[in-house]
């Protein structure tokens, strides 16, 4: 919004050349974005913030911001008295407002024996200034008070008025009738709608209420008696009438953002003596004036310890007064330190003590103001368990080189296909965007060794990690109605290299769920290969029949672990094998320790050696692991299993070949070859009494 520099200096004793002007206004107030130099004067482009349009969008409430700012006095405008008149404004109009709620206020005055012509080179100038045009001495005063007080204003043309019959005439403020039109005093027609406000003589539109008025009551040169319109419209018909009809001016904007009814006399007053200046003629006595529901200002609790605590100040009882008086608020004492402070109705925007706080600050200053730590009291957030864990999970899985992936929920049938899902076990969405999103992914796993496989068309390896909820129907029977779904959050580790057997990635994954398993804090975790039937049925569908074990913690399965089908990676063409695991890790977490015992490490060197032993197939590991461990003593640290084999021919023969790294390691001295040669000769003894065959 344009400002005129010289018309703010008569209005407050400011010395600030525009450019300085400028950088206060934008550090204390609203942002300059543009300064103009035109003609003798320097035009201000202000960004008006919208809750500060009713009282800062004339340059009577600009000058108010810099006067209270600065503390100075505002040199409000020198307006002789409204001269009297024995006609009367009540005998020659009247005004009805069909809805209050349309209307707040609306105020008329009359002036007689006017004469219209052209303003004087001052009014023109400044109007200029400012961005508007000079029509006639009426209408560019009625612009003119509207910049000086951000008051809208109108004339119109009283004996115009019901189609000039003689009498009182009549103002009537309602909503459009279906099909009505008006003619603005542009020449441009408009179809009204029942939503858009009007100002009328009863039955004729004379003014689009609060935008632009119209041709059937115009200013012309043969105008003697006019009407002076200061009304106030509601901001949601003005905004409606004017989105509707593409249609913005001067004063839409003003009355969208809101105005003060109680400033429609002032400004009504202030432009007949101005008119009465310009254009001659008589001001009849008294005006009209429908106020149907008086706005009142509103009293504010304020505290000063509670701003000085929000602010960071000390500040007194007495500053927070002046500061308010300043920018015309009333303020009486309350008991303690608080104040009961009535903002001025102009300014809508002060409505809770957070907003007068906001004004002693830009008062005050903010560059005033000391930085300081804000005093609060520390009180930590409860943790949330299941999120600490999680975040656990990521920092082990990134510092074991995984990659986390956050995948899509949903899935097709296409996709459930591929790796032999029912899709009756797959909750429907009733409106999927696309049949790739017709379902909830019964199992995320499907959607790791998916995008697994994607990425090996681009990478040699892949090792990629996330937790992602899995929806299964709480009813799994084809012709039965589901109950409901169940859902399960599931923690995936997939990895997957080209140009290998792929053999070692089972052993590599289980090395990855050991140490993922000692973070947690968990020591009783092992692996089940003896599947049962039933669990033989649900697996078998997912990973290879030969390479799948359970997850176990204690008697309880929380997950599995296996290389996917060949028929599956197969069907998506995968150029190696992938190796999967999938954790239930609400299970998991709740299994989980914070506090671990910790051992110092030995400085003293490890040795390793390999065992195999050949076994019956449904042999357990952990039953393998336990006979060493038990026999080999302290000074086995470790035992991993490394290599899994069974051919065609031990297959058939019923046994497999399991194959440890057994690691010694002595916490005070250096171990001798002799040493480790005889507790391995025990751990055989031990192996074979189970009448396994052992292979070193």
């Amino acid at each position: 919004m344009k400002f005129s520099y010289n018309w703010l200096k008569e209005l407050v004793p400011f010395k600030e050349s525009p450019e300085a002007l400028a950088e206060f206004l934008t550090m204390r107030a609203f942002e300059v974005e543009s300064i103009e130099k035109k003609g003798g004067d320097t035009v201000l482009d202000i960004k008006l913030l919208p809750n500060r349009v009713s009282d800062a969008s004339g340059h009577l409430g600009m000058a108010r911001e810099i006067a209270a700012l600065k503390n100075f006095k505002v040199q409000n405008p020198k307006s002789k008295q409204i001269s009297k008149s024995k006609i009367q404004t009540k005998n020659l109009l009247q005004v009805t407002i069909e809805n209050p709620d349309d209307c707040l206020r609306y105020t008329g005055r009359v002036m007689t024996d006017i004469a219209v012509g052209p303003s004087p080179k001052w009014l023109r100038e400044r109007l200029k200034t400012c961005g508007l045009q000079s029509i006639n001495n009426i209408v560019d005063a009625a612009n003119y008070v509207m910049l000086e007080t951000g008051q809208p204003l109108h004339a119109f043309d009283l004996d115009r008025l019901n189609n000039g019959r003689p009498g009182r005439k009549n103002i009537a403020v309602r909503r459009a009738k279906k099909g009505e039109q008006i003619e603005t005093l542009d020449k441009k027609m408009y179809a009204l709608t029942p939503d858009i406000l009007l100002i009328t003589d009863g039955d004729t539109p004379l003014a689009i209420a609060g935008i632009k008025g119209g041709m059937a009551s115009g200013i012309t040169e043969r105008t003697r008696t006019i009407v002076l319109e200061s009304a106030n419209f509601d901001p949601m018909r003005a905004r409606i009438a004017s989105q509707t009809l593409l249609l913005k001016t001067d004063a839409s904007y003003r009355f969208e953002h809101g105005m003060d009814p109680n400033e429609t006399m002032a400004a009504v007053n202030r432009l007949a003596e101005l008119i009465r200046q310009l254009a001659g003629g008589n001001i009849a006595g008294g005006a009209v004036d429908a106020y149907p529901k008086k706005v009142i200002a509103r009293k504010i609790l304020f505290s000063v310890s509670g701003a000085n605590c929000l602010l960071g100040t000390d500040l007194d009882r007495a500053f927070y007064q002046k500061a308010f008086a300043r920018i015309g608020c009333t303020v009486a004492p309350k008991s303690g330190d608080a104040l009961f402070v009535t903002p001025p109705i102009i300014r809508r925007d002060l409505a809770i003590p957070e907003d007068l706080i906001e004004e002693a600050g830009r008062i005050l200053g903010y560059e005033n103001i000391a930085p300081r730590l804000p005093e609060l009291t520390a009180i930590p957030a409860r943790r949330n368990d299941e999120r600490h864990w999680e975040d656990r999970v990521r920092d082990y899985a990134v510092g074991a080189g995984f990659i986390e992936s956050m995948l899509y929920a949903f899935t097709s049938d296409r996709e459930l296909g591929q790796f032999f899902v029912d899709p009756v076990t797959a909750p429907e969405l009733e409106n999927p965007l696309s049949p790739e999103t017709r379902y909830l992914v019964p199992r995320v796993l499907i959607k790791y060794a998916t995008s697994a496989v994607e990425n090996l068309r681009n990478f040699d390896a892949v090792k990629i990690f996330g937790v992602g909820k899995s929806f299964r129907n709480a009813s799994k029977e084809k012709k039965q109605k589901t109950t409901g779904v169940d859902e399960r959050r599931d923690l995936i580790f997939v990895l997957a290299s080209k140009g290998a057997a792929g053999e070692h990635e089972f052993y590599e994954m289980k090395g990855v769920l050991d140490r993922l398993f000692e973070t947690f804090g968990i020591a009783d975790q092992w692996y089940d290969d003896a599947l049962t039937t039933v669990e033989h049925v649900h697996a078998a569908k997912l990973f290879h029949p030969y390479r799948v074990a359970q997850i176990k913690i204690g008697d309880e399965q929380i997950g599995m672990m296996g290389e996917i089908h060949p028929a599956i990676l197969d069907g998506l063409k995968s150029r190696a094998r992938v190796v999967a695991a999938e954790i239930n890790f609400d299970l998991l977490w709740k299994c989980a320790q914070d506090e671990v015992e910790f051992r110092p490490i030995s400085k003293y060197p490890a040795v390793i050696r390999d065992i195999a032993a050949v076994v019956p197939e449904s042999t357990k590991t952990e039953t393998i692991q336990n006979v060493i461990e038990r026999t080999a003593g302290e000074l086995l640290i470790d035992t991993d299993l490394f290599d899994y084999f069974q051919d065609e021919e031990m297959r058939r023969a019923g046994i497999k070949n399991l194959a440890f790294h057994l690691t010694f390691q002595s916490p005070d001295r250096t171990l001798t070859d002799a040493e480790i040669e005889k507790l391995v000769t025990r751990v055989v003894s031990a192996l074979e009494a189970q009448n396994w065959e052992v292979r070193k």
